[in-house]
């Protein structure tokens, strides 16, 4: 995925000279886990992949006076949804198109057309790419404040003195932790169900 890369990082951090073999593994190493920590939150990998998933049908309803419950909507478990390559029910692939079986949208909703999806447990296997190819612009500045914090930081010391030079670092960067500002971003990209 093009997410930050460890040129981002080193112009975010300022520095002049290009970066050695070892600090770009460095670098790197500390994208990857601000990357993790950022797809911790949102619930879902950000980057993209082709995945098979097996659906369960709508749930039945147990109540008395009711029949199960039936819709033509079944939400995938990750988006954004960029191509829908195959779509079985019970045993049948099914045909895409507005005439024919099934649409689906970027959002990970495939909408059975005139019909409804049956229910049961894994009655329905997507196989679908979903993700992101470049990571959202909000996303990769996180990734890089949180990639610096542990570049410049790597001890998580709240406070360092030397003499009578003192530094003190603010709870937020003292580690990879999202900001409350940073959860609202990602909220934007968690997974739907």
């Amino acid at each position: 995925m093009a997410g930050a890369t460890a040129a981002d990082l080193r112009a975010w951090l300022r520095l002049q000279a290009a970066f050695t073999d070892d600090e770009t593994a460095t670098a790197d190493l500390l994208l990857g886990l601000a990357l993790g920590v950022i797809e911790e939150e949102a619930g879902q990998p950000l980057e993209s992949s082709t995945d098979t998933v097996v659906l369960d049908g709508p749930t039945e309803d147990s109540t008395p006076y009711r029949t199960a419950v039936r819709s033509p909507r079944l939400v995938l478990p990750r988006w954004p949804v960029t191509a829908v390559h195959t779509v079985t029910e019970d045993g049948e692939e099914l045909v895409h198109g507005r005439d024919a079986d099934y649409t689906w949208s970027a959002s990970g909703i495939i909408t059975r057309r005139g019909a409804c999806w049956p229910s049961g447990d894994q009655v329905v296997e997507v196989v679908h790419t979903a993700g992101f190819l470049v990571l959202p612009t909000g996303l990769k500045r996180i990734q890089l404040r949180l990639a610096a914090a542990g570049w410049s930081n790597p001890e998580g010391l709240a406070s360092e003195s030397l003499g009578d030079h003192s530094r003190s670092f603010a709870a937020e960067l003292l580690g990879m932790e999202l900001t409350k500002a940073d959860v609202r971003v990602i909220g934007a990209y968690r997974a739907r169900t």
